[in-house]
Order: C-alpha cells, then structure tokens, then sequence
C-alpha cells in the first residue's frame, strides 16, 4: 500500500482531559475531523445521514451505531464506514478512558471513480458490512488521517487517500445493484429530498414539497420519514450542517454561514450544530484560528 510522506507525526492538537475537543480540516475531497471525549457517562448522537462515506476509527471505548436496523458495535482499531445518504444514531458505553475518534467523510463522486479503475464497474460501490476486519488499511487510515493536520506534503495526502480508497474498494466493496429506478412513493420521496438538497438554505414549506410530487402533505410527511428515517424538517437541517462544515473551516463568520445555509440567526444554528455535531460552531472552526496564529490548541 502507498506510504505518505511526512514528517513525524505530531497528531492532532493536546487535548484538555476534562472536556470534549475537536479538530477539523475541510479539502477538495474530503473533510476530516477528530473528536476527544473524556472519560465518563455515554454521549448520543441523534439520527441524520451524510452526503459522503463516512470512515471512522476511534481508540478507547467502543462505540455502537444504529445502522441499517440493528445496533452495530465497532470494537476501537477497527475502520467503519457508512454509506452516503444512509441514516443511522450513535451511541456509547461508559467511557472509563479517554475516547478519540478520526472521522473522515470522502466524496462519493471520488470513490465512484476509483471503483471504475479499480473493478470497470460504474455507479457507487456498495459496501455491506460497516465494520471491517482489515488491520492494514485501518492503520493506513490512522496515518492518513494524521497527514491532514496540515504539515504534510499535498501531494502525500492526495496519494494516500487514493490508496486507501481503492484498497477499500477492491477488498470490501461490491457493485451496485441493478435494481429498476424507484416509482411510485419511493420516486416521490427522492424527488422530494432532491429539492431539498438543490434548496437546502431556502425556506421550503411542506405544500411546496407536497405540490411537487403530486401527494397530500400529510402522505409525503409520513413516506419520507418510512423511507428516510427522519422527517423532511430534520433532512433539511442535517443538509444545512453539512454545507455550514467546509464555510466554517474556511474561516466565514458564524452569523454569515448561518444566513448563507438558511438559519434563521446565528443562536438558532448554534443550537441545531451542536445538536447534531456535538460541539458548537465557534468550537468546530477554533482550530482553524489557532494554527494560524502559531498555536496548537484546540477547543
């Protein structure tokens, strides 16, 4: 598998034993993030759903998701990945230690291009198991995680990842399915998240959405959370999250990405942020701040 070339790794930012701390970067293709949490009572994450693979591997406590309708636990050292659009919760055990988490979200288009050079196949790999028993590539992960801490060379990182993507692929993907285009209900509920996803800052009303796929509000309200899992309000506000991330890192005010993603002010997206994220805005790009005015600390 290709190396990364870097220097030794001074990992993420020292950590404050008695709270949560994060750390973020936001590239072309892909956003990393890694999260601390101390020792003690279990943490939850509500149910929502990303527009990217999510990878992960955490030291310290297991960490359990709610995924596909069962409740998986992902034993620490162990890569996990979740398919886009896939909703799904975590959740936690007492932590008696210290607890890290290096998630990275890649960009479905990237691995869509990988899969073709790697099997010919065409549209998004599929993969079936979201924990995967792969000691090398979830070390290859950790050290690439590390390289996004920003001292590392571009081209090291960019190599790395697409190593680590196609051994991803071609050791635990499969081709999609040839499955006929959703009719019926299910074509009305991918109409009605398209519109959200293309209006994601607008402010939609549930007529709109039910106007738009030929069905009575309350019938669409209730496929879109059967076929979801979440109700289009909760939809909306995840895809807002997910556009606020990268604005943050860039360095925007909170009050410009608030109004830039459709928040009604800056409290109103603090408060669905850190509902979501688990830390707050300000929190979430401190990092950012902090490493270019000399300093190593995070939140």
């Amino acid at each position: 598998m290709g190396s990364i070339a870097r220097a030794e790794d001074p990992g993420p930012p020292s950590v404050n034993d008695d709270r949560h701390d994060v750390w973020a970067r936001s590239r072309e293709d892909a956003i990393v993030e890694w999260y601390s949490y101390p020792a003690g009572p279990p943490g939850h994450t509500p149910s929502h759903s990303h527009d990217g693979y999510q990878l992960s591997v955490a030291s310290g406590t297991a960490s359990t998701y709610r995924y596909r309708g069962e409740w998986i636990v992902v034993p620490p050292g162990r890569l996990s990945i979740l398919m886009p659009d896939e909703v799904h919760s975590a959740s936690e055990n007492y932590r008696q230690e210290r607890t890290t988490y290096r998630v990275l979200y890649a960009n479905p288009d990237q691995l869509r291009d990988v899969a073709a050079e790697v099997g010919g196949g065409t549209g998004l790999p599929y993969f079936p198991h979201a924990v995967l028993v792969d000691d090398e590539l979830a070390t290859h992960y950790q050290r690439l995680h590390a390289a996004f801490d920003g001292t590392s060379l571009q081209l090291g990182r960019d190599v790395g990842l697409l190593w680590a993507l196609a051994a991803l692929v071609g050791r635990h993907g499969h081709k999609p399915s040839s499955a006929a285009a959703p009719t019926g209900p299910r074509q009305a509920v991918r109409l009605a998240r398209s519109y959200l996803e293309d209006h994601y800052a607008a402010d939609v009303s549930l007529d709109t959405l039910a106007r738009l796929v030929a069905l009575s509000p309350f019938h669409l309200a209730r496929l879109f959370q059967r076929e979801v899992g979440m109700p289009p309000h909760a939809y909306q506000v995840q895809l807002r999250i997910s556009h606020a991330k990268p604005l943050l890192l860039q360095g925007l005010p909170i009050s410009r990405v608030a109004t830039d993603t459709g928040f009604f002010d800056a409290s109103h997206f603090t408060r669905h942020f850190k509902r979501q994220v688990g830390v707050t805005p300000g929190d979430y790009a401190l990092i950012r701040k902090n490493v270019q005015s000399g300093r190593r600390s995070a939140s």
